[in-house]
């Protein structure tokens, strides 16, 4: 049994706390977490494998790697404890949210005999965090410029489309697995369907206006994924047995609901939602902050139930909501 450690976005630590857990259900580890401030830690027997795994596919997690000790920031002696698994006394140094005084930092180091290194080919990681210094030899990172290449390089866009890191983790909520099938009945540009495919998962998307249906298309086919685009109203197609679904409501400012009112939409995609969902599966879908309360009393009148939450700040005036729903 080997332990990893999980190092988290910033920005937003609950969403990427989140998206762990997620990943966790999806690759079949049956295993638990343990969080502290911007790093998460979990045991796992197929350990490299599965470290290798999650970060192919995540957007809100930074690093990942093998954990060799967790140790007292404040002692001396755990400092030279710390040193003495390493071979060589120069680490890594990273001090998350000053969760632990520079000061402690500085007598840490010292007492271990410790170098800094700045160069990310240094091995070994010394993460300071919630009181803790966390010892691990760095293995995988997200390769976040290979999805701002994506992003760049694909023939048609717009300027509300998902970003996508956020697509992936709308996938990696759904719980979606290797080889299975995801939905996005709101598709767009199919940042969603692209990514989906760049993990190894097919998709179906769909949407209303025929414009950017043939953007979709050029996009899928400029990537080569294996998706299937649809022309239509989600509010009103029939699918079957869904399990996993990801998708971004049009809010009704820079995405047009095609005249029909908000709530209505929301209303309207619940319903359906309700019809085609599988008793195992998991949807997840974004709205505006100022919908929540209308997005909870939708969700329970059609027998579903929201089991998980995460807000995206995106500027002053828009919050968005991730809902992660699921039958009751």
């Amino acid at each position: 049994m080997t332990t990893l450690y999980f190092t988290l976005r910033g920005d937003n630590e609950h969403l990427a706390r989140g998206e762990l857990r997620a990943l966790l259900e999806a690759l079949g580890a049956n295993t638990s977490i343990k969080c502290y401030t911007m790093i998460c830690i979990t045991s796992s027997v197929d350990s490299v494998d599965l470290a290798e795994s999650i970060m192919s596919r995540a957007g809100y997690l930074k690093e990942a790697g093998v954990l060799l000790g967790v140790f007292d920031a404040y002692s001396s002696s755990s400092a030279k404890s710390a040193a003495s698994i390493v071979n060589e006394k120069r680490v890594h140094v990273s001090v998350f949210k000053s969760t632990v005084s520079n000061n402690a930092v500085k007598l840490f180091l010292e007492a271990g005999g410790f170098k800094q290194s700045a160069k990310s080919g240094v091995e070994y990681r010394l993460i300071f965090s919630s009181g803790l210094a966390l010892l691990g030899v760095k293995k995988y990172t997200v390769k976040s410029k290979l999805l701002e290449e994506r992003a760049r390089i694909k023939p048609f866009k717009r300027s509300i489309e998902l970003t996508p890191d956020i697509a992936r983790v709308l996938v990696n909520l759904s719980r979606a697995s290797r080889g299975s099938l995801i939905l996005d009945p709101f598709a767009g540009t199919g940042v969603v369907l692209t990514e989906a495919w760049s993990m190894g998962i097919r998709a179906i998307g769909v949407d209303l206006d025929g414009a950017i249906v043939r953007g979709m298309r050029d996009n899928v086919f400029f990537f080569r994924a294996n998706s299937v685009v649809v022309h239509g109203d989600s509010t009103t197609l029939t699918y079957r047995e869904v399990d996993h679904v990801a998708t971004d409501l049009p809010y009704g400012r820079g995405a047009s609901t095609h005249g029909v009112e908000i709530k209505n939409l929301y209303r309207a995609f619940v319903e359906k939602l309700s019809e085609y969902l599988s008793r195992r599966g998991f949807a997840v879908f974004m709205a505006p902050h100022w919908l929540e309360d209308y997005v909870d009393e939708v969700v329970h009148d059609h027998g579903l139930r929201v089991t998980e939450r995460y807000y995206d700040y995106v500027h002053s005036s828009l919050v968005r909501v991730i809902n992660v729903v699921k039958w009751i």
